[in-house]
């Protein structure tokens, strides 16, 4: 391999195999195993990844990186659109620009780094990924190799590549194919780089070709129903049809068939699916008295039928439940779809009330901190999704700070300025928090036990702007060892529990960490060991109204499942405070819980270590009242809710002072 190729592969993007943010069953390759951690607990930081993008963004790139065009054609007839998780065949041709490339400089073809497209490789034609390099450029020699995950470099010998003259590369070429991405979507790039003048530079063409991948036939159904209403009100009822990797379905023919609550609801009993609703309908109903109500519902298509239990929805005085996501990725870093892709899903697949949507600052195959634009369109999407009293959708990004863990700044007012965590005046969780304390932002830890990195947790967190913990996401659980599909290389001393052992206030939210382009539904594919939501306790279903309810710690998280949970110590509810000596002298605790479906336990956990277990016998609701004495000022109670298919929920805290 020339020098050409082995610095560029360190300088442009080699990071990004190196440890990839992208959520798996099994270990990503070149993600560390738990044994590579460094000795010092506390210790979390990732400085080779660090080091490795100050030093690119310190490289001079030259006027020929990056030159040039690239377009996409068929090969030997195949389609350009493919579904997903199937196999395709195309030709990338790619043009030199005016300033072509030198002899010894290299061209570069990477499909998504993140995801499972076929690694494109020239060994071994009858593999998946076989890919050939051509030119008819006289003179010009290519030399190929596959260089690390998902990308080939293709070195120039002989002489330079001049202006107008091209390379083609036939990916998927052999019997066998390549691999195409599980997630469905609209321009999934073939992305080239170039390093037009030998010196090791790469720059990746921003205009990069690609293809659109198609979801699959439907394969399951979800009935999502409001959650909390007051007798006499209106309520939703959304159904939306997914094919077997949780992509929205699209344009489909189905008779959708309503029983249990449905009538006492004033829905129809029966409706039609056209194609012009695209896979999903939501439907308008009413709360009659009070009481749980649960709608059974049926798809009829030509070929199956599918059938799904909605969420219970509770209709009483109690608090207004408003569901959430506020982590999760698009295309623009290392996620899938578009921005606008992402609320529609969010709102009218997947039901949110509040959808967030945070891209990586400095992640993916642009970065959004070097590309003004992009971090414009994710925001301008945001503020035409957003419907106060009927969808909250919120601009952030994910600060992916190496050295001490990864944050999602979320922005609640007029301003969403960008500060990255690769620029030095904000490159620590102290600098962060002062330039946000007048933006009318949060600040969310997430995936704090470890999977692509811990928290450090010695930066201790600001409870003006750090009010909450991500509990759950797609990477698994990171409340404390003793709580079931713990995220991947954990670290002891980095979970929740342990924050809050420190003295932390924090709340508890679960957001998806989505890279699927399917917020709020993650946890429906095959990918993801969990997922995660956010039920939020608000007054009003408004920017400011999340912001508040956050603030104060009134949320509660879940894997997934929209499990409806009550939880009190005394006059305290979650998120609040409570002195010892009133609560060992009145400290009546009650929680109330309507399962999304049977429930197998509910465990209360008192300060560090204490974890008291309360079965459930398989029922649907569950309540109970207990006297908790001998509390001491620190200690801390919360509640994890265990369901018989794996779904959790955990009350945010009641704090003991």
């Amino acid at each position: 391999m020339s020098r050409a190729l082995r610095t560029s592969l360190l300088c442009a993007c080699a990071v990004i195999a190196a440890c990839d943010d992208t959520p798996d069953v099994a270990p990503t390759p070149g993600t560390p195993a738990p044994s590579e951690s460094p000795r010092d607990e506390q210790d979390i930081a990732r400085r080779d990844i660090h080091d490795a993008f100050k030093l690119a963004q310190r490289a001079t790139k030259h006027a020929s990186d990056g030159g040039g065009r690239a377009w996409v054609e068929s090969l030997d007839g195949a389609p350009l659109a493919v579904t997903a998780g199937t196999t395709g065949r195309w030709r990338i041709v790619y043009e030199a620009g005016e300033l072509g490339v030198a002899r010894g400089g290299a061209v570069y073809f990477q499909v998504s780094p993140f995801f499972e497209w076929s690694t494109p490789q020239v060994e071994a034609p009858d593999a998946a990924g076989f890919t050939r390099i051509a030119t008819e450029a006289e003179g010009v020699e290519l030399s190929a190799k596959t260089l690390d995950q998902q990308l080939l470099g293709i070195e120039l010998g002989g002489r330079e590549l001049r202006a107008g003259e091209r390379i083609t590369i036939d990916y998927g070429c052999g019997p066998a194919g390549a691999r195409v991405d599980p997630y469905a979507e609209p321009n999934s790039r073939f992305w080239i780089a170039v390093d037009g003048d030998g010196d090791g530079v790469r720059k990746v063409l921003a205009d990069s070709p690609g293809i659109d991948v198609l979801p699959g036939p439907p394969a399951m159904l979800v009935a999502t129903l409001t959650s909390s209403a007051r007798a006499g009100e209106e309520v939703r009822l959304t159904l939306a049809l997914l094919d077997a990797r949780a992509n929205a379905a699209g344009a489909c023919a189905a008779t959708l068939e309503l029983t249990g609550a449905a009538s006492e609801l004033e829905l129809p009993s029966s409706v039609v699916l056209g194609a012009d609703d695209r896979g999903r309908k939501t439907l308008v109903g009413r709360a009659p008295a009070d009481g749980v109500y649960r709608v059974q519902a049926r798809a009829v298509l030509a070929e199956r039928t599918l059938v799904a239990d909605s969420n219970p929805l509770s209709v009483g005085p109690g608090p207004r439940v408003f569901w959430a996501d506020f982590h999760g990725h698009t295309a623009v870093s290392d996620g899938s779809g578009t921005a606008n892709d992402y609320f529609d899903f969010a709102r009218n697949v997947a039901a949110l009330d509040i959808a967030a949507l945070t891209d990586h600052d400095h992640w993916g195959m642009l970065f959004v901190d070097e590309q003004p634009e992009l971090w414009r369109a994710q925001v301008d999407s945001a503020r035409r999704a957003h419907e106060p009293g009927r969808f909250v959708a919120l601009p952030g990004y994910e600060w992916t700070s190496w050295l001490t863990g990864h944050r999602h700044v979320l922005y609640f007012g007029e301003q969403a300025p960008l500060f990255s965590s690769m620029d030095e005046r904000y490159e620590s969780p102290e600098q962060l928090r002062e330039t946000l304390r007048d933006q009318h932002a949060l600040i969310v830890p997430h995936h704090p036990a470890g999977g692509p990195i811990a928290i450090d947790w010695r930066h201790a967190p600001d409870p003006e702007l750090e009010p909450v913990v991500e509990m759950c996401s797609a990477h698994g659980t990171s409340e404390a060892l003793d709580c079931a599909r713990v995220i991947h290389s954990p670290r002891p001393g980095h979970f929740a529990r342990d924050a809050l052992a420190r003295g932390y206030r924090l709340g508890f939210v679960g957001s998806g960490d989505g890279h699927d382009g399917h917020p709020g539904l993650a946890w429906k594919g095959p990918h993801y060991p969990t997922g995660g939501l956010a039920a939020i306790l608000a007054d009003e279903l408004t920017s400011d109204g999340v912001y508040r309810a956050l603030r104060a710690r009134r949320c509660y998280a879940t894997s997934g499942p929209r499990i409806l949970l009550r939880f009190a110590l005394g006059r305290a509810r979650m998120g609040e405070a409570i002195p010892a000596a009133e609560v060992n002298r009145e400290g009546n605790l009650y929680l109330q819980v309507v399962g999304a479906s049977a429930l197998e336990r509910i465990e209360v956990v008192v300060g560090a270590s204490e974890l008291l277990s309360i079965p459930c016998r398989n029922e649907l609701e569950f309540s109970a009242s207990a006297t908790l004495s001998d509390l001491k000022p620190g200690e801390f109670v919360y509640v994890r809710v265990l369901q018989l298919d794996g779904g959790m929920a955990w009350s945010s805290p009641v704090f003991v002072e």
